[in-house]
């Protein structure tokens, strides 16, 4: 059995910080709501991979070059989990922009209890009770939404459905984060530069690339990368069920922001939803640190 993480000061504070900077992404792409949402996207793969190229280079880090020498079939199945972490930063990014912060929050709270459907149906795991009435109570809340504000949460199921399907494929890859991250970003690149060569948007002159303007930009690369390793780090860091419960700061700073900085709509009808699935967050949670402790014998 796997020896149980002692959580340190330092690591609570590396985690934070990690899903801090998650949370306020809004503050970031909402400056970036004047440019198309694919070109956005381009710029973040471009970004992310010219990181990542620096990251690996400096760090020698070529074990990954290994296995695709000799296994090449993981490239396969990391070009789908490209396009689910590529949907995932396009719905998104594209939420933002069009005011639908609230909606991408949501995601996100749905998101936990997504993977654990999913592992349901791919991993063939058996959900306990109280896993069983989370799973319930979050379809239950997005059927309230469809039925009863008008509407299917597009956005909120968008990002949990993908992000869900990319975390499955994770499990299956022997790719780390970083690896992972770097391979997807340089499979989705040709697909970013196709796409560039037949728009009509300001990234697909030459002369944007070396103007004042792509500043901003920029940014995208270190932005998406630095909360990752500080993610990667903390999970050796800090203990699984309290790293669990600080995941929620994520979607709840992006929640806050929503209501109270871009004062999206929040009607009553809307804390019913959000009420359901805290709910379920709530007993889901529960069960998890029930059976943490449990198999730690406390």
């Amino acid at each position: 059995m796997q020896k149980p993480i002692t959580t340190s000061v330092q690591g609570v504070i590396t985690a934070l910080s990690a899903f801090l900077l998650w949370g306020s992404f809004p503050l970031y792409f909402k400056q970036l709501s004047h440019y198309n949402a694919i070109e956005v996207i381009v710029h973040r793969v471009v970004w992310t991979l010219v990181v990542l190229s620096m990251v690996l280079l400096i760090a020698r880090r070529t074990a990954w070059l290994n296995i695709i020498k000799t296994q090449p079939k993981w490239l396969a199945l990391t070009f789908l989990a490209a396009l689910m972490i590529g949907t995932n930063w396009l719905t998104y990014v594209w939420a933002v922009a069009n005011n639908q912060v609230l909606e991408a929050s949501l995601g996100y709270f749905i998101n936990p209890l997504m993977g654990v459907a999913f592992s349901l149906i791919f991993f063939k795991e058996k959900l306990r009770k109280l896993q069983i009435v989370s799973v319930f109570l979050a379809m239950l809340a997005v059927l309230v939404q469809v039925f009863w504000l008008g509407g299917v949460p597009w956005v909120s199921l968008l990002l949990a459905i993908s992000f869900s399907i990319y975390g499955v494929i994770q499990r299956q890859t022997p790719f780390d984060a970083i690896d992972g991250l770097f391979i997807e970003t340089a499979l989705l690149l040709p697909l970013c530069l196709i796409w560039l060569a037949n728009a009509s948007v300001a990234s697909a002159s030459p002369d944007f690339w070396l103007s004042s303007q792509i500043g901003l930009l920029m940014l995208a690369g270190p932005i998406t990368l630095i909360p990752l390793l500080l993610y990667n780090r903390s999970t050796k860091m800090v203990a699984f069920t309290l790293l669990s419960f600080m995941g929620y700061l994520t979607p709840s700073i992006v929640f806050l922001l929503a209501v109270f900085y871009y004062h999206e709509p929040f009607t009553w009808q809307s804390v019913i939803v959000f009420g359901m699935i805290w709910l379920a967050l709530l007993i889901f949670s529960a069960d998890l640190l029930y059976h943490q402790r449990k198999l730690r014998g406390l």
